[in-house]
This record gives structure tokens, sequence and C-alpha cells, in this order.
């Protein structure tokens, strides 16, 4: 007979947020860290029935019951342990995995198992002789060892094979290949992480369920590199810090959105733990989910340069449209929380006032776009991208406010903006689960962007052109994964529909590349010229972005009181000749 997985039942229990669970059959009260209600088992006139959040767990004090979230509805609608676990998993998108003997039961543990023992391998590689080129990297970044000890940081050193030589007789193939810490070579399976400073990510329940590396070698193209989908590590739903924090943001009821680990380390480190970051995930939907389980309330705290000003419009749109309050703080000066805090004039009271300062996302678009110093046609433009995302937003009061938001900022009439609604069709919605609105292409509004874009576009209609192109210069996440997919196999497709197939699932790059592909071709005559103009752009720009990066090192040193590197002066005299 067939049974539901250990997996599965273990994915339930930690994933699914008890209070959201039983808050739709009990109107529950918060009482200090818990929340209080009336005993639905039995009829009560004062509330002694309590759910406990961060212990997943609920307890009516009458009865002297209590359980989780399958108990309780077992209680509840008085039906199976299986039907009570289905309904859950099938309710919250758990795969239900079907097992029909005791050999397939234990392969979550297993690779729970495997992820612990590579953690701690990695956590003893920093501390020896192999790790002091590690240790260095991080004693420069100014970590110091009770945060490298709390989050488990640890380090891959330059091998193909050390990690696999270390546990591959202690696990079968199928644990190797389905733990995602091994890549298949011709040879056989190598490390996945090489040469990287590793950050863990942590379940609900505190089980090391994947890992980020940041490479130490400048020449490598992907600095950060994540573990693959597994069945541990869905990275659509999965926040670096998790583990560590999710008490301390329940506690305030809102939380401190960045978008790396360093990021969120520092503001850790500086006693701001209502903190979570992405880690190089494009934020989707299912991250809104997740989050929703926790608290509803988000600051953007992205970096302050030209990308990070994108991905904050883009994922402020996104959680507003599944309900949540946004507001975006702004460091300025394209600095990020690690640099914020490394510069003397910068301390917790003056990161206290940002936070009471961030700005709502139509303030912040308008602000940063430099909307109202546009031209008519422009601003008109501006306000019907607005409403198409404005039209994605299902609760009426936050779709109300953002009206009276463009109509105040803009200084136009709200009748005008409503006008408008029943004539501009709303963004199509991607048929996944994830329900990530269409990639915009508006947003590529930047010198940059518009530089990385037409590259992408050449690459679609000639990707022979993909030699030419030096990964390093782009910074735009999805032009990114979309020129390296074309790098990496432009002899093995033939036309956009393969490319899609490489590309794989993620909806905004595939609507990118459909977008661009429907446009027509640049001359033949003139794709060279097109192209290395673009590359050009960004070569200058990369070299101005060094020098301001360069400028705030020297200025952190002169904080601190340190001796200024006399190689890092003299790199930045010649970058300065390079943009006379």
């Amino acid at each position: 007979m067939r049974r539901i997985a250990q997996e599965t039942i273990n994915r339930v229990l930690e994933e699914v947020d008890i209070f959201e669970v039983i808050s739709q059959y009990v109107d529950l009260k918060k009482r200090g860290k818990n929340y209080f209600g009336l005993s639905p088992f039995r009829s009560e006139t004062k509330p002694s029935f309590s759910v406990a959040p961060d212990k997943n767990m609920w307890y009516d004090f009458g009865s002297g019951q209590g359980g989780n979230a399958v108990g309780f509805l077992i209680e509840y609608e008085k039906i199976s342990f299986s039907e009570a676990v289905r309904s859950l998993a099938e309710k919250y998108n758990i795969e239900i995995i079907e097992v029909g003997g005791e050999q397939q039961s234990n392969l979550y543990d297993q690779l729970y198992e495997i992820h612990n023992l590579a953690n701690l391998f990695f956590m003893n590689n920093l501390s020896s002789k192999k790790g002091l080129k590690a240790k260095k990297y991080l004693t420069e970044r100014l970590f110091d060892d009770s945060i490298i000890q709390k989050f488990s940081i640890g380090y891959a050193s330059d091998s193909w094979d050390q990690l696999y030589n270390e546990l591959n007789q202690k696990f079968d193939k199928d644990v190797i290949e389905k733990s995602g810490l091994f890549s298949q070579s011709k040879k056989g399976f190598i490390d996945r992480f090489r040469n990287r400073i590793i950050f863990p990510f942590f379940s609900p329940s505190g089980k090391v369920i994947g890992f980020s590396g940041r490479s130490l070698s400048e020449k490598e193209d992907v600095k950060y590199l994540n573990s693959p989908e597994t069945l541990l590590f869905q990275k659509s739903k999965v926040f670096y810090g998790s583990y560590q924090t999710m008490p301390e943001i329940r506690k305030k009821n809102y939380v401190l959105l960045v978008e790396g680990q360093t990021d969120f380390l520092r503001l850790y480190e500086k006693g701001f733990t209502n903190v979570l970051a992405t880690s190089g995930t494009a934020f989707s939907s299912k991250h809104a989910i997740a989050l929703n389980k926790y608290t509803n309330r988000v600051i953007l705290t992205y970096d302050s340069d030209n990308a990070g000003t994108n991905a904050a419009i883009r994922t402020g749109y996104i959680l507003m449209q599944n309900g949540f309050e946004v507001r975006v703080l702004d460091l300025g000066n394209e600095l990020d929380p690690d640099d914020y805090f490394k510069l003397k004039e910068n301390n917790n009271s003056s990161f206290q006032q940002l936070i009471k300062d961030a700005s709502h996302p139509i303030n912040y678009i308008i602000n940063k776009k430099n909307i109202l110093n546009q031209g008519a046609s422009d601003r008109s433009k501006f306000l019907n991208e607005s409403i198409e995302e404005i039209k994605l937003v299902n609760d009426v009061i936050i779709k109300n406010d953002l009206v009276k938001r463009l109509s105040n900022e803009l200084g136009v009439d709200e009748n005008e903006i409503l006008s408008r609604f029943d004539k501009i069709s709303s963004k199509k919605r991607v048929k996944d689960d994830s329900n990530i609105k269409e990639t915009s292409i508006r947003l590529y509004d930047s010198k940059s962007d518009k530089a990385q874009l037409e590259i992408l576009s050449l690459l679609i209609h000639n990707s022979s052109l993909a030699n030419d192109i030096t990964l390093s210069l782009l910074d735009n996440k999805i032009c990114y994964n979309i020129i390296k997919t074309i790098k990496d196999n432009h002899q093995k497709y033939n036309n956009v529909a393969q490319l899609l197939e490489l590309i794989g699932d993620n909806p905004e790059e595939r609507n990118l590349v459909a977008a661009l592909s429907a446009e027509e071709k640049t001359d033949k005559d003139t794709e060279l010229v097109v192209l290395n103009d673009c590359i050009k752009t960004l070569e200058d720009i990369s070299i101005k972005r060094e020098i301001n990066k360069i400028r705030n090192q020297i200025r952190i040193a002169e904080d601190n009181d340190n001796s200024l590197d006399t190689n890092l002066i003299r790199r930045l005299e010649e970058l300065q000749k390079k943009v006379i």
C-alpha cells in the first residue's frame, strides 16, 4: 500500500504557518507573543485557546489538548491523518510524495544529513589553513567571529572533488545526485561549490537545506552561486537568515528586506535583527506568500545603484499586489547596506532615521526616475504604466490609496486616473504557480540597462555574437542570466523556442526573450557597430563604478584611521585617466 512519504509530512509541519491555518476557523487576538481565541472544540465565554506561531503549535487550556496544524484539522474536521496532511499540502502547494517501501521513506533524512555534514565540512575548512584566504576576506569586510559562527559561515576550497571524496562513501548515488551539492561531469561527480565563501540556508526548524557561495576569484563570472532546486531547497520560498530572524520579525511586525548575505549580516550585526535577504533570487509572488506567514509590512533596503532601484520597483509592485504594506529605504550615493555602515558619518541612529523616512513605492519611483521633470508625454506614459501595475492589486483599500498617491504626486485629477482604468488593459499574468507579472521593458531606462537590453536583443537574433561579450560588464540580473545562457549554449539551439527551453521556467526571463524576439532585427551590416557601442558604454560605466567604489574604500580607510593602500591610489589614478 502506498503512503504519504515522510518528507511530505516534514515539509507540511515545517512550512505551513499554524496561525494562518487556525485563524480561518478561530477569531484570534494577539496577547504577548501568542494568540488567543475561544476554543473551537467546546463552549466557553473567555478565550483559553492559544496559538504559538514561534513553536508552530496550539494548546487548549480548558481541555488540555494541543498539537500542530495537522492535529488541529484532525480534531476540527474529524478527518484522518493522511487526509489532513494532503489537505494542507495541496493548499500550500507542497508536492505530495508517495512511497511504497521503507527504502524511499528515509530519503529526506539522508538529504538533511548530507547537508549537515557538508556544512560542518565547510566550517572546518574556514578554520583550517586552507581557509586563510577566505578568513582574510571576511576580516577585510569587517565581520567578526561571533557573526561567522552564529550563521555557520564556511569555505569551499579550490578543489574539484574535496567534498565529494569526503561524502561519497557515506551516501548512495541517489542521495549524492539529489543533494544539489555536486555537478555531473564526464569523469563523474564534482563539487558544485569551489573557492567560495559558503553561507548556509536553514529550514524553519534549523536544519541546513542549501547553500550560497560567494566566489573569491575576481575572474569568476558568477559572483554568487546558490544551490539548485532540490527536495529541500526551493529558492522561491526561501530567504537567507529566516531561521535566525523570524521571531524578531514577528515581534516587530515588519521586515527589512535586503538583496545579499553581506548586507543581511551587516544589519544583523548592527542590531537590526528583523532582516531577511533574497540572496540573488528575483523576488516573486511565491516569496510574498512565504513572507506573509510572518508579516505583511516590508521596508525594501536594496542597493541604491540603478540595478537596486529597478529591483526595488519590481519587488514593491509584487508585494503591493499581494496585499503588503511597503516602504522603500534609499541609502543614496550608490551604497549598499554593508558599505553604508563602513562610513564614519553613518551609525545606527542615522539608519533608524532612514527607516522612518522610507518612501511609499509610488513616491520612490517618481523621485528616483525623476518623473516630474519629464515632458508631458513621458509623464502620461508613466501614469498608464502605473495603472497597468495597480490593476493587478486585489485589495481595494491598497488600490484606492495608490490612485490617490498618483493623483497627488502627479497633479492629475483622480477621476482622470480612474477613467483610464477601463481603457488600459492590465498586465498579463503568467500562467504558473508564482503569478509573476510580465517582464516590463520600461524598467530598463538607465544608460546601462538600455545597453544591456540592446546587447541581449542582438544575441537573440544572432547568438554567434555571444563570444564578444564579457559577462562581468553586466549588472542587470535578468539580462546577465539570459546572456550567460546564450553564451554557454549558442551552438546547441537553432531558434528562440529552443532558447526558451534552455532558459527554463523563469517567467521574467522567458517573457523578456519573447518580447525582444518579436522586434525587428538590427541590420546585419550595423550589428557589430551597435554591439561595440554598447560594450564601450558598459565599459565606461564599469570604470566609473569602480572609481566610486575605490573612493568609498578610501573614505572607509580614512574613517577607520587605516593606512591607505598605495595600490588602491595607483588604480584610482589609472581609472581616472581612462574617463578623461
